[in-house]
């Protein structure tokens, strides 16, 4: 993500590095207030529309997704390959399922014409801890 944002000629502050760093470490997928909560840490006078602006580059580079959902925050996910996220329906909770998505991006295009520029696939039930 770094080097994405350093070759289209943006400054790497060191608010934006922790942001970032929190991104790729925190597989929960984070919202950006927890992103926020934990880079104030670091970095005290950061403000959450720093954040949120920092969310708003990456994604707009296709170096991070947003997941939106209408019950609960947005979440942040630093792994922008094709993937399944199981999300639990009780604590909210995101992670990553590392089996192949069913589909293909390919097979969708070189079956419909379709040209894909963007994949979510989500399972949505308990997980084990709230079993």
């Amino acid at each position: 993500m770094l080097s994405g944002l350093k070759g289209r000629g943006f400054k790497l502050t060191p608010q934006r590095r922790t942001i970032v760093e929190i991104l790729t470490r925190d597989k929960s997928h984070p919202s950006a207030l927890n992103v926020f909560l934990v880079a104030r840490e670091l970095h005290p006078k950061i403000s959450l529309s720093t954040v949120y602006s920092t969310l708003s580059l990456l994604k707009s580079f296709r170096l991070v997704k947003e997941l939106e959902f209408e019950a609960m925050d947005n979440r942040y996910d630093a792994d922008t390959d094709h993937h399944i996220n199981l999300i639990c329906t009780r604590c909210g909770s995101i992670e990553d399922f590392s089996e192949p998505a069913p589909v293909s991006t390919d097979f969708v295009e070189n079956r419909t014409g379709f040209q894909v520029h963007d994949v979510r696939h989500e399972f949505y039930g308990v997980c084990g801890k709230c079993r």
